[in-house]
C-alpha cells in the first residue's frame, strides 16, 4: 500500500470514529434517555418512590442548584453535612445514589427534563402547531369559527360571541375580538382556552373541542393576524395572561 492510500485510509477511520463520538454523546446528552439510562432503575416519575424517591416535583421540592450538586454526586452533598441531603440518607435506608459520569450541560439538561414534565410529558400526545397547518386546515377553521361546520360535541360557534376583524361576517361583541390572539398567546395557551367551555350544560363533553378541531381553529387565528392591517383590534383582555378565545 503507497504512502498516500495509508494516509487516506488513516484520515478515514479517524472522521468514522470522530462521527461515532459525536453520535455517542448527542444520544448520552438527551434527557430522555438519560432518565432511562441513569434514573429509572431506582426513580419513577409520577408512580410511587422505588429504591430511592419519586422524582416528578422535584423541581419544586428543591433549588436548582442543590439538584445538580445532588446528581453529580450525592455522596459530597451528604458528607457536607447538607440537612436535606442526610434526611434523604436516611429516609432511603442509606441507600446511596452512585455518582455518575455526566457533564454539566448533561445535568443541567436533565433537571429541566424533570421539571418540565419528564417522562409524563413524553407519554402526552405532541400538539400539532399551527405553523404546520395548509390553507385547508385553515379555511375548515374558518367554517367552524363562523358555524358554517358544527362542532363535533355541539358546541357554540366562536362567532356567537367573537369576532375577527379579516372576516367579511362580524361575529358577536360578547367576548373580545379575536384577531391578533394567536400571536399574543400561540399554540399551547390558545389550545387550552378553546377547550373550556364559555357555557356549561348537563351532558356536554368535557372538552369544548377536539384535537382536529383546535388545530383547525388555531390555523384560522394565525392567518386571521397574519392578514391583519396595522392598528386591528387587540383582545380586549390582553395582558391577563389568559385569552377569553373559547366558544
Amino acid at each position: 500500500m503507497g504512502a498516500r492510500c495509508r494516509v487516506v485510509l488513516t484520515l478515514f477511520v479517524s472522521i468514522v470514529i470522530q462521527l461515532g463520538s459525536i453520535s455517542s454523546a448527542a444520544i448520552a446528552s438527551e434527557p430522555a434517555t438519560l432518565f432511562k439510562t441513569k434514573c429509572s432503575s431506582c426513580h419513577t416519575f409520577g408512580k410511587g418512590d422505588l429504591i430511592g424517591p419519586d422524582l416528578k416535583g422535584a423541581t419544586d421540592r428543591h433549588p436548582r442548584s442543590w439538584l445538580i450538586a445532588w446528581i453529580r454526586s450525592s455522596e459530597s452533598v451528604i458528607r457536607r453535612g447538607d440537612p436535606a441531603a442526610v434526611a434523604l440518607f436516611r429516609q432511603y435506608r442509606q441507600q446511596r445514589m452512585p455518582d455518575h459520569e455526566l457533564s454539566d450541560a448533561d445535568i443541567a439538561a436533565l433537571v429541566d427534563y424533570l421539571g418540565s414534565g419528564g417522562p409524563a410529558r413524553d407519554r402526552e400526545p405532541r400538539l400539532r402547531l399551527a405553523t404546520d397547518a395548509k390553507p385547508d386546515d385553515a379555511q375548515r377553521g374558518r367554517k367552524l369559527f363562523v358555524g358554517e361546520t358544527r362542532m363535533a360535541g355541539g358546541a357554540m360557534a366562536c362567532a356567537f360571541c367573537h369576532t375577527v376583524s379579516t372576516q367579511p361576517v362580524r361575529g358577536g361583541t360578547f367576548g373580545p375580538d379575536l384577531t391578533n390572539v394567536y400571536p399574543r398567546y400561540f399554540d399551547w395557551a390558545l389550545d387550552r382556552e378553546l377547550r373550556r367551555h364559555c357555557f356549561t350544560s348537563a351532558g356536554a363533553p368535557a372538552e369544548c373541542v377536539d384535537d382536529g378541531e383546535s388545530f383547525a381553529l388555531r390555523a384560522f387565528l394565525r392567518a386571521a393576524g397574519q392578514h391583519a392591517t396595522p392598528g386591528s383590534p387587540s383582545p380586549s383582555n390582553a395582558g391577563t395572561g389568559a385569552p377569553a378565545a373559547h366558544e
